[in-house]
């Protein structure tokens, strides 16, 4: 009886390690689960069934982290609803979604301070092993791929995707599932227009997760021997070659640029990049106005974007910059957009603070915020995707295990 209580025991603390990883690699890949069913037949997965399954995972983080849950967090949050419920008051279109955005940030965070490094690395270790062996299937056969994930239809059933939008590419991918009339960036000639998505269902996610694996590499490269360094490197960029990821090159480039640069570690810097980036669009966005004309995407890639966003942002009165009002043009094409339409800039600012200014244990956890902030800066200009469970849960959980102690270089 003793060992069989002693096994129990054994199994359950195995459990509760293993927590922070099942829920971070079940947010990764439910998606691409539920398409999977979605294409069977076997259930017609609405948004409710998506959002029930998302809220499942949320709810089952925040059981796990709720003893860690400090004063200081419940009077920001306080304060956050409190103004959105006035701005709700004024504006009765306003979306209370970015409060479920910063809730998956603030769980996975303090999920990653609980467990710490080693979670994160089996968590990188397991989703870096679906993406790659999912990826590998989609380009060496697109047309089987598609026959057990039809994408297309997943999106149409759970409202991504009207069910009027034409589908040019003809195949069960994602809108940007291929390149049309574009060449391909990385290697055309050998993998062809199609662009892979994996377990993300998306190429943009796919792009986003492995720019936040390259920036917890440069992160965490002192603390980890010189060859799984090295090979962790690789298969980032390979992940960025089969999504043919433009954007999550030049993110990865930038990262580079202040990881060996004396800002490494700024908290100014980490506060100062995502309120340049929002000026700077909006000054674009002024000096291509043309009076009369409403903001829309013309051409659907990164140039056009990046304009699109810097338009809107000069085309709002100050009520859509502190949510009192509705876009008139829908924001989920830009994330400064979402953002201040959403939250407002007086708390977009003070969230902001909140993360560049909290005090990081170590210069690991400095370097992690800064390539946070870098991501964060350069992906709201073209969209909201970074606030996606599918790989905010991983950046989050990272971040937060780079707060604990144990930070300190291991021998090869």
């Amino acid at each position: 009886m003793p060992s069989s209580y002693s096994y129990r025991g054994r199994a359950s603390a195995t459990w509760r390690f293993q927590t922070g990883t099942c829920l971070v690699v079940l947010s990764s890949i439910f998606n691409v689960l539920l398409c999977y069913i979605s294409t069977r037949g076997w259930l017609y997965v609405s948004s409710g069934v998506v959002a029930a399954v998302e809220m499942a995972i949320l709810v089952a983080g925040f059981i796990v982290i709720r003893k860690m849950i400090s004063r200081q967090i419940v009077i920001v949050t306080g304060l956050s609803v409190a103004y959105m419920i006035g701005a709700k008051l004024i504006n009765p279109d306003l979306s209370l979604k970015i409060l479920h955005d910063f809730a998956i940030a603030y769980i996975f965070y303090q999920m990653g301070r609980m467990y710490g490094i080693s979670q994160a690395r089996s968590a990188v270790l397991i989703t870096m092993v679906l993406t790659l062996a999912l990826g590998a299937f989609e380009i060496a056969s697109p047309v089987a791929f598609g026959e057990f994930f039809n994408i297309w239809r997943y999106y149409v059933q759970k409202g991504g995707i009207s069910a009027t939008t034409i589908n040019y590419s003809n195949t069960t991918f994602f809108a940007s599932g291929d390149r049309i009339g574009v060449k391909r960036t990385f290697f055309p000639f050998l993998l062809g227009p199609h662009r892979v998505s994996s377990i993300f269902l998306e190429p943009v996610s796919l792009g986003n997760y492995a720019t936040i694996i390259f920036a917890w590499c440069l992160a965490t490269c002192r603390n980890r021997p010189g060859q799984r360094r090295i090979l962790l490197f690789a298969l980032c960029f390979a992940c960025i070659v089969l999504c043919d990821s433009r954007f999550g090159s030049i993110c990865c480039a930038l990262m580079v640029f202040f990881r060996i640069s004396p800002l490494r570690s700024s908290s100014l810097v980490a506060f100062i990049m995502p309120v340049c980036f929002a000026t700077m669009l909006t000054v674009a966005g002024s000096l291509h106005e043309i009076p009369g004309w409403v903001p829309t995407i013309r051409s659907d890639d990164f140039s056009g974007r990046l304009l699109f966003s810097g338009e809107l942002l000069n085309y709002w009165n100050l009520s859509e910059w502190f949510a009192f009002s509705p876009s008139a043009i829908y924001t989920a094409d830009t994330g400064y957009a979402y953002i201040f339409n959403s939250l407002g800039v007086p708390f977009a600012l003070v969230y902001t603070a909140l993360f560049a200014f909290s005090k990081c244990r170590n210069q690991t956890a400095s370097m992690m915020r800064t390539g946070i902030s870098v991501y964060f800066s350069a992906s709201l200009c073209i969209g909201a995707s970074v606030f996606s469970i599918k790989t905010a849960a991983l950046l989050w959980m990272l971040y937060g295990a780079t707060q604990t102690p144990d930070q300190s270089p291991r021998r090869a």
